[in-house]
């Protein structure tokens, strides 16, 4: 008896874990927004973005629009997570591409769209600025993956 009641124990810890670690790692951009270190990076960050666009105001006041997944990139050796919001209905043409380092803790943006050069802010390097670029101006196969909404 005592056996059963220790692989039962083992069983739901390790599933406890699993679902923890899940729940760490951000699927789409509102998602990671979740997460309070990513979250207060965004913050400051949106807070440079002038003049900041309407539908950025909307998805930063309630996180509601059209957001992209966070997809893991590594620059120079150092790995981030990269994603974007768009207007809804013109996603290309008016995109903020968002580049957080692996912890969430500083992020790099990026205003424009396809007929747009961008805008940084956040200081990013020459390396940070190119995916933030693409992740503006993405290959037209990506291009027709539609964006989610929470």
């Amino acid at each position: 008896m005592r056996k059963i009641a220790l692989i039962a124990a083992v069983a739901v810890s390790g599933a406890a874990f699993a679902g923890a670690a899940r729940a760490e790692e951000p699927g789409f951009l509102f998602d990671a927004l979740r997460n309070y270190r990513f979250h207060m990076s965004w913050e400051k960050l949106v807070k440079t973005v002038d003049p900041t666009p309407d539908w950025l105001l909307h998805f930063e006041r309630d996180y509601e629009g059209a957001a992209g997944e966070m997809t893991p990139i590594t620059l120079g050796g150092k790995a981030y997570k990269i994603s974007y919001v768009c207007k809804p209905g013109d996603c290309l043409a008016h995109r903020f591409a968002v580049l957080f380092d692996a912890e969430g803790a500083r992020a790099y943006g990026a205003l424009g769209g396809k007929d747009e050069p961008p805008a940084f802010f956040g200081a990013p390097d020459a390396a940070e600025q190119d995916a933030l670029t693409k992740a503006l101006h993405p290959v037209a196969a990506a291009q027709t993956a539609a964006p989610k909404s929470p």
